[in-house]
């Protein structure tokens, strides 16, 4: 059992940082990004295409991570930025609802260019750093999960720098709450959300990046993660990072030792579903918010 809550400890903290991503978005724009999965996929994909060669069946191809993974953040930022260009920012006086089936149209059309390209079978992956990992406890943690622990800890460490230290991070929310009043104050309301969608972009490949190699990696792998993370957002309100991303960590965690206790396939799935409408019903607004 002990290590079933570790393993679903760091799938956790895999979910949690697709929760941040979405609250990033939604703090800075007031959209959920239904795509958000598949832009995480999409990027996913390429890294592996990089490792790997683009033929799935050779693993002779492989151009290192050093090559690979700045790539994929790139994909996943270029993506963000697109859906910022075409969707969010024309949109963003019109009623929200419009923007999220703007990002749903944008999801099947990234789904519908990845199963042309790498079709619907599970991918080959392999771990990004290889090693046999240490033993903790007389536990053995994987260099894997080592890397999601570690890249964790940068990224929110990074976020909440940004969010504090920088001028991004003092426009961000005159942008959310009110972004033509921001642009009479002198807010580049354009440049802000471009940067929020970049960044969740790139959060999106680097979360698919580091959970593919512990799952099983097709071009719909990303959907039901970025579907318990929404699930995860939810409860800080789509506002609180750190709200949406302690809840990511429980999600994973009780998630496993569900599948674990349980006998019933699937089983994991219908709990998330009925928690996010559990959820919505008795706390619309989250169990905990930010200021905005």
């Amino acid at each position: 059992m002990t290590t079933v809550i570790v393993n679903g400890l760091f799938v956790g903290l895999v979910y949690g940082l697709l929760a941040v991503g979405l609250v990033v978005i939604y703090r800075g724009s007031r959209i959920i990004n239904f795509a958000y999965g598949e832009t995480g996929m999409l990027a996913t994909f390429v890294y592996f295409d990089i490792r790997l060669g683009s033929n799935t069946t050779t693993f002779t191809k492989d151009h290192g991570i050093v090559l690979a993974l700045p790539a994929a953040l790139v994909i996943g930022a270029l993506i963000g930025m697109a859906m910022e260009w075409a969707i969010a920012r024309p949109l963003r006086r019109n009623p929200t609802l419009n923007g999220m089936v703007g990002t749903i149209a944008a999801s099947l059309l990234l789904v519908t260019f990845a199963v042309r390209r790498w079709g619907i079978e599970v991918r080959p992956t392999k771990p990004l750093l290889s090693g046999s990992g240490v033993e903790v406890f007389g536990l053995t943690i994987s260099t894997s999960q080592l890397l999601i622990g570690a890249c964790t800890l940068a990224i929110l460490g990074g976020l909440a720098a940004v969010y504090q230290f920088t001028s991004l991070g003092l426009r961000l929310q005159p942008t959310a709450l009110n972004p033509y009043a921001a642009a009479l104050s002198g807010v580049n309301t354009n440049a802000t959300s471009m940067a929020t969608w970049a960044l969740a972009g790139a959060l999106s490949a680097i979360s698919g990046v580091l959970i593919a190699p512990l799952v099983a990696a097709n071009v719909f792998f990303m959907t039901l993660l970025a579907l318990r993370a929404f699930a995860a957002a939810l409860v800080g309100g789509l506002t609180s990072i750190w709200g949406g991303f302690v809840a990511g960590v429980v999600l994973g965690v009780l998630e496993a030792v569900v599948a674990f206790k349980s006998p019933v396939t699937g089983i994991t799935d219908v709990v998330v579903a009925g928690g996010i409408i559990l959820l919505l019903l008795a706390r619309p607004g989250g169990l905990v918010r930010a200021q905005y």
